[in-house]
């Protein structure tokens, strides 16, 4: 009987050391939390290390670009230490493959803290952000595509991101490293969050000539024994759409295809300084439309999603001056002179 009484001891013991953090959620009482001893002591958690097969920055030399927001985040580093401080909640906003994880994975390794990824659409409760916290541990926190966090974690997590403290009690500071593509629509549904972020930065527009060095340098570490010619590296960076992630791709493509790199190109539907088949469709739809069309037109005509359209397309129309917006889409003289010169 004694043995079984000592089991059942066991297991609770078990139970209640594995269960460090429980969130009581009930929709006719208020937020319940509570804390258990651990979550404010824990030290000393390794997380996973990111295994890539390919080669990434490992230090802020490597990282081509974006040297004002390198500066910034310097600085930061440099002061936190010297002051023994946490490091700021930081937001970045930039397009996809631009090197916003990359920056999250740098910073870590410089302040020699705990990385802990996740995007933001995997956090469906106050219960699981918490549950990251433990993993964090005094760390810093990356939340990939933050515009689609959830609401009621928004919410949850906005005081606990300046007192660090749940239910009065203080738990071990962290830092919220967020990124997005979408700014406008995370300023929009919770701009309170986006106040509680001490540094705030919109990734700058890469030019051709730190493309091209990003691409000789992935191609440098990756595959050492191929030889590109300069000409090769220079149509990749005219033509990745002003992504260091496009651009490797291309890269890649052009390395195992073993074809001419107009050849890849055109596998790649590109037909001129990045604009694909769907673009050049989207320039002469305007240019038949003195007045314009409407976002939900173009989406039909393309036969895809607004959001889609959206984050595929426009915002590289824009970017290269092809198109404007008032009330509706409409070609500009820079689209039509592009236009001409594909005929």
């Amino acid at each position: 009987m004694n043995n079984l009484f000592n089991m059942i001891q066991n297991f609770q013991q078990e139970i209640e050391e594995n269960s460090i953090l429980y969130v009581q959620e009930d929709k006719n009482s208020p937020l319940e939390i509570t804390i258990k001893p651990e979550i404010l002591d824990t030290s000393n958690l390794v997380t996973e290390e990111t295994k890539e097969h390919l080669w990434r920055p490992s230090k802020f030399e490597e990282y081509i670009g974006q040297e004002n927001l390198k500066n910034i985040i310097k600085a930061r580093i440099r002061g936190c230490k010297e002051r023994n401080q946490i490091f700021p909640h930081m937001l970045i906003d930039g397009g996809a493959g631009t090197g916003k994880s990359t920056i999250a994975l740098l910073t870590a390794k410089y302040l020699d803290v705990p990385l802990t990824e996740c995007v933001a659409n995997t956090i469906n409760s106050p219960q699981q952000f918490v549950d990251k916290l433990i993993e964090v541990n005094g760390g810093i926190f990356f939340v990939d595509e933050t515009h689609e966090i959830n609401r009621k974690v928004a919410n949850f997590i906005l005081p606990l991101l300046e007192d660090f403290k749940i239910n009065g009690q203080r738990i071990k500071p962290f830092t919220f490293f967020g990124a997005t593509t979408e700014l406008g629509t995370l300023i929009k549904k919770y701009k309170p969050f986006v106040d509680r972020m001490k540094i705030q930065k919109t990734l700058e527009s890469y030019k051709i000539d730190e493309l091209i060095e990003i691409i000789k340098q992935y191609k440098n570490k990756s595959f050492q024994q191929e030889s590109i010619s300069e000409e090769v590296y220079k149509c990749i960076a005219i033509n990745c759409r002003a992504t260091p992630r496009i651009a490797l791709r291309i890269l890649e493509n052009y390395i195992f295809m073993n074809m001419k790199i107009e050849d890849v190109l055109k596998a790649e539907g590109i037909i001129k300084e990045g604009l694909t088949n769907n673009d050049i469709k989207v320039l002469r739809l305007l240019n038949e439309k003195e007045k314009g069309v409407g976002l939900k037109a173009i989406a039909s005509y393309l036969g895809t999603s607004e959001e889609n359209y959206l984050y595929k397309y426009e915002q590289y129309l824009l970017q290269k001056g092809l198109i404007t917006i008032t009330s509706r889409r409409q070609i500009t003289d820079n689209g039509r002179r592009f236009l001409n010169e594909l005929s």
